[in-house]
């Protein structure tokens, strides 16, 4: 069974690990297989461009940027967006 990728991409600060901790807690809740890792390393930032971060990248696709958004808000948006979702 394939398993969602959530990358949590950002400086080691507080809202990036703020983040990673609200989406661990959004996919719990919502019972979702997914690995959630952070992205801290300058030269995988670079790839992103000019990403306002902290960032969240589910399967590839931006999720959201520029704020550490609470775990109600991305249980929302991924029952709102469930294409971004493996089933």
């Amino acid at each position: 069974m394939e398993v969602n990728q959530v990358e949590i991409i950002g400086a080691n600060c507080q809202k990036n690990y703020q983040l990673t901790d609200n989406f661990r807690t959004a996919i719990a809740r919502l019972k979702i297989k997914a690995e959630v890792r952070q992205v801290t390393d300058p030269r995988e930032i670079a790839k992103w461009g000019t990403l306002p971060t902290p960032a969240a990248v589910v399967n590839g696709e931006v999720f959201s940027t520029g704020k550490a958004l609470d775990s109600e808000q991305i249980q929302k948006l991924l029952v709102r967006f469930p294409k971004l979702l493996i089933a």
